[in-house]
């Protein structure tokens, strides 16, 4: 989106980080997934949100929601559940069921995250505390590709936290997406689980965007 090099102040990642990235751009420059390091040129972005049993089996829930600059398209969404079915706690799968709205449970292997990293892309990711999301996307794609998320990344907390100060400077930013969402009066979320999860982030976005744009 055109709008994201107005906060690339935002962008996470420390120096190490990026080092890191080019480290994996070069190693993995002759291999199917050489374009995922490229730099997005395109308008879309990919909302992620994610939810974590940790152990020594861990199962992880995980949505991917494709936004454009003036929709979220909910149709193209990643939801799944990654764990050992077969090794993984039977009550630990039947919670993320219930709690995340999963159906699937894929096995965090090569072929199964490797779709998932074509989905994502090279676009920027985006979610509300995002460092959570990618810190379970990171742990997935290192041990199963080889290599740790690529994407440039936006915070929607930090976005709205900037942009309320900006207008409201002695107001109290909210700390939970319920109340940043009715602070900007975002529609209510019909999605459940990490879906839902995915979807507010990705509309609070959409409508920080709008703020930004009214400003320039």
């Amino acid at each position: 989106m055109r709008l994201l090099d107005r906060h690339v102040s935002l962008f996470s990642g420390s120096l190490r980080t990026l080092m890191q990235r080019e480290s994996d751009r070069r190693r993995w420059a002759d291999s199917p997934y050489a374009w995922l390091f490229q730099p997005y040129m395109g308008e879309e972005v990919v909302a992620l949100a994610c939810q974590v049993s940790p152990g020594r089996l861990p199962v992880v829930s995980l949505a991917a929601v494709v936004l454009s600059p003036h929709r979220v398209h909910t149709s193209q969404a990643w939801v799944a559940t990654f764990a050992d079915a077969q090794r993984a706690c039977p009550a630990t799968l039947r919670r993320h069921h219930r709690l995340y709205a999963t159906e699937s449970v894929l096995t965090p292997d090569a072929d199964n995250l490797g779709s998932l990293a074509e989905f994502i892309g090279n676009r920027p990711l985006i979610g509300w505390q995002l460092d959570h999301a990618v810190e379970c996307l990171n742990g997935l794609f290192k041990t199963g590709l080889g290599f740790g998320v690529p994407n440039a990344q936006v915070d929607v907390a930090k976005l709205h936290h900037r942009q309320l100060r900006r207008l409201h400077p002695h107001c109290d930013t909210a700390s939970q997406i319920t109340e940043a969402l009715a602070r900007w009066q975002v529609p209510g979320i019909q999605w459940l689980g990490v879906l839902g999860d995915a979807t507010a982030s990705a509309l609070l976005y959409l409508r920080l965007q709008r703020e930004m744009a009214r400003e320039a």
